[in-house]
C-alpha cells in the first residue's frame, strides 16, 4: 500500500469521489435520473458511502453537472479564482486535453479566460478554455479576438470563435 499511495495503511488513503449528476436531478430529488461515478460508471450509493466511511484520510465530494438530454458535462463545484485545481481539470475533461485553437492538437498547457479577466471576464467553466502556450500568448497580440458563441449549458456544445488580425474566423467546439 505504501508503494502505491504513500500511506502506510489502506485506511489512510485520501479519497475524492466525482459524481456526475444530470441537472434535472438537482431540481427534483425524486427524479429517476442516475448518477455516475467518474472513471467507473454507475455505482450503488451504498458502496460509495462505505468507501468514504472506511477511510481515515481526507474525503471530498465533487458534484459534476451533466445536461439532462445529452449527458454533456456542463459544470461542477469549484471555489477557486484561477483556472487551477478542480476547475482546470473540468476544463481539461470538456476540451479533451487538447488545445482548443483551430488546427492545433497540442496538449493543454494553459487555461485561458475567453473574455479576459482584465476586461471583467469571470473565472468560470463557460469562460475558460484549454490552450497550448502558443495559443495563449498569440491571442494577447493586437488584432486577435476570442469570444464564446455557445456556453455549452444548453443544447449546443461549448463553442468559441477566434478572429485573427486579418479578419478570418475559426470556430472550436468542445467534444462530447
Amino acid at each position: 500500500m505504501e508503494r502505491l499511495t504513500g500511506q502506510a495503511r489502506a485506511q489512510d488513503v485520501d479519497v475524492e469521489v466525482g459524481i456526475v449528476l444530470p441537472l434535472d436531478a438537482l431540481a427534483d430529488p425524486d427524479s429517476p435520473a442516475t448518477g455516475e461515478l467518474v472513471g467507473h460508471g454507475p455505482l450503488p450509493a451504498g458502496i460509495v458511502r462505505d468507501l468514504l466511511r472506511s477511510t481515515a484520510g481526507k474525503r471530498w465530494w465533487r458534484r459534476l453537472f451533466a445536461h439532462p438530454d445529452t449527458g454533456t458535462l456542463v459544470g461542477g463545484e469549484s471555489q477557486r479564482r484561477r483556472f487551477d485545481g478542480f476547475l482546470a481539470a473540468l476544463i481539461d475533461l470538456r476540451d479533451g486535453g487538447r488545445c482548443r485553437d483551430p488546427f492545433c492538437d497540442a496538449p493543454i498547457r494553459h487555461h485561458d479566460h475567453i473574455r479576459q479577466s482584465r476586461a471583467g471576464g469571470p473565472t468560470n467553466f463557460t469562460n475558460g478554455r484549454g490552450v497550448c502556450a502558443r495559443g495563449n500568448f498569440v491571442r494577447e497580440m493586437p488584432g486577435w479576438q476570442v469570444e464564446v458563441v455557445h456556453d455549452g449549458l444548453g443544447d449546443q456544445p461549448h463553442t468559441v470563435r477566434t478572429t485573427t488580425p486579418t479578419g478570418h474566423t475559426y470556430t472550436s467546439r468542445a467534444g462530447p
